[in-house]
């Protein structure tokens, strides 16, 4: 990934204009990396990319409530509009198939989280609502960390068998849970997907993914593309996922020969350990010119740690997020951040488990969706200036 990497006019950062970025490929394990260049989504038998119904919508320049009617045969729609809506969701293979009719509610699909507080979340649900709306279903949100202060990592597994019982048609895990493997015995034999989750699931069960490498590939170029060298990275523990971040960090710095530099203070997904870790880099001996975090909440975490080091934001420190949540949007703090498309995650994730809970028998499927960056005040200067050394006067 080259550190030119090109930026639209509204701060966001094309994975595209990098030749080097992976490209609608699948490897030997079945992982498929989406082309961002086009509506890439699911693929059917045959090998080809089938869309989802936001990209129907999309294509049209319509919501996504009014491309559902169309294909339902609402009465409000005018005909020339509901044709239009069918052949565009003809062309994007739309499966037609799973399209229920307004009153056909066939089921309820269980999102499994691991904190409700993470903004992010919300825009996976509205996406996941959205494309499961079009079979008849709706969705539930589960917290399933069991809050037992002795127990820090375990997972409500009496709330998921629960749900079991009450007949979900299947989970949608967002992110990495706690105790994975005691969440899965407990969801029994319904379909399982991962949204956003580490990729050491691939195989177990269908995953979509973010694409860390070229999420972390796009911000360290922006970063060495102001100048900056000395960039420091928050994040690698509480969760494998931010494990892969930091190592996806460190890979892109030693792209630009600046593995040496590349330095990760321990820090999870929360404020105040972003705040924390954030002091720790900024009151030391080596104080770095810009950081990334493992989100956009250790970001804020950041920017207090910032403030209270006497560091003023960008001028003399960068921060970047990761997700593009209204955190990272907000007027107050305008932080540069990875925009992981959501919108595609969650409908590719809902397309996956109606097919499963529809009767598909494949091997587990793992897409790899390509994020941008977008570029906020945060990082919008260079590396601050050196402190003007004293000059050492010899006292004889």
């Amino acid at each position: 990934m080259s550190s030119d990497a090109s930026a639209s006019s509204d701060g966001t950062i094309d994975p595209a204009s990098d030749s080097r970025a992976p490209r609608g490929d699948e490897g030997s394990s079945g992982q498929v990396i989406e082309n961002v260049d086009h509506a890439a989504s699911e693929m059917d038998d045959a090998g080809q990319q089938r869309g989802t119904l936001r990209d129907v919508a999309d294509s049209l320049g319509i919501s996504s409530a009014v491309a559902l009617r169309a294909l339902r045969g609402a009465e409000e729609i005018k005909p020339r509009m509901a044709t239009r809506v069918r052949e565009a969701a003809e062309r994007l293979r739309f499966p037609l198939e799973e399209l229920s009719e307004e009153t056909d509610h066939r089921g309820v699909v269980a999102v499994l989280v691991n904190t409700m507080r993470n903004t992010w979340i919300s825009d996976l649900v509205r996406a996941i609502r959205i494309e499961l709306t079009a079979t008849g279903r709706s969705a539930v949100v589960v917290p399933t960390r069991l809050r037992v202060p002795e127990y820090p990592v375990a997972a409500d597994t009496e709330a998921i068998e629960s749900l079991v019982q009450l007949g979900v048609d299947g989970f949608l895990m967002v992110s990495d849970l706690a105790d994975m493997d005691s969440v899965l015995e407990a969801t029994g034999d319904r379909p399982f997907v991962g949204i956003g989750c580490s990729r050491s699931f691939s195989g177990s069960f269908d995953t979509v993914r973010i694409d860390d490498e070229v999420g972390q590939g796009l911000l360290v170029d922006h970063l060495v593309g102001l100048g900056h060298r000395e960039i420091a990275h928050v994040g690698g523990v509480g969760a494998e996922v931010a494990r892969e971040r930091a190592d996806a960090f460190r890979k892109a710095m030693a792209r630009h020969g600046l593995e040496d530099q590349a330095r990760v203070e321990p820090g999870d997904f929360t404020e105040q350990v972003g705040q924390t870790a954030g002091s720790m880099l900024l009151r030391g001996s080596r104080v770095p010119t810009a950081v990334t975090c493992a989100n956009d909440v250790t970001a804020v975490g950041l920017l207090s740690a910032a403030r209270e080091a006497g560091l003023s934001v960008p001028e003399e420190l960068a921060v970047a997020g990761y997700g593009n949540t209204s955190l990272a949007s907000s007027g107050v703090s305008q932080i540069t951040s990875v925009d992981p498309n959501s919108d595609r995650l969650g409908a590719l994730a809902a397309q996956f488990l109606v097919e499963r809970v529809s009767g598909l028998e494949a091997p587990p499927r793992d897409v790899a969706v390509a994020p941008s960056v977008v570029v906020r005040r945060s990082s919008s200067a260079g590396p601050r200036p050196e402190a003007t050394k004293r000059k050492r006067i010899s006292v004889d």
